[in-house]
């Protein structure tokens, strides 16, 4: 009697994974491949590879005059007053080195005087893909 009662709720619970864990399926078309050998492709023939041009654009931001130059060194120089960090003047330069300055002094905040915007510079690149 045990051994019915053991085998039927095994039955249960397999059925009832089968039943309620099924999962949709979805075939691939007939010009999908991936999986097979290279250079096997019977319908279709084998994938082209594609590039074509494609502009992008870069920014070039001056490190010593870019918008907020004075804004960034007056930051870094406060910063490095109150962690007792000794003075070493700044390599950029410019409104940055002022800031810098300025807030590593404890003076109060000037503000940018020399702005020079941030210039957009476009290039070409070539983006490919398979088709």
């Amino acid at each position: 009697m045990k051994k019915i009662i053991t085998a039927s709720l095994v039955v249960l619970a397999t059925a009832g994974g089968f039943l309620l864990n099924n999962q949709a399926v979805e075939a691939h078309s007939r010009g999908y491949y991936h999986f097979r050998p290279y250079g096997y492709y019977p319908y279709f023939g084998r994938p082209i590879n594609s590039c074509y041009p494609a502009t992008q654009w870069l920014v070039d931001e001056d490190p010593a005059y870019h918008p907020q130059a004075y804004a960034d060194g007056y930051r870094q120089g406060k910063q490095s007053a109150t962690r007792g960090n000794n003075y070493k003047p700044r390599t950029a330069g410019g409104e940055f080195s002022r800031g810098f300055d300025d807030g590593y002094n404890g003076k109060k905040f000037a503000g940018q005087k020399q702005v020079v915007p941030n210039e957009y510079k476009p290039y070409t690149t070539s983006e490919c893909g398979w088709y």
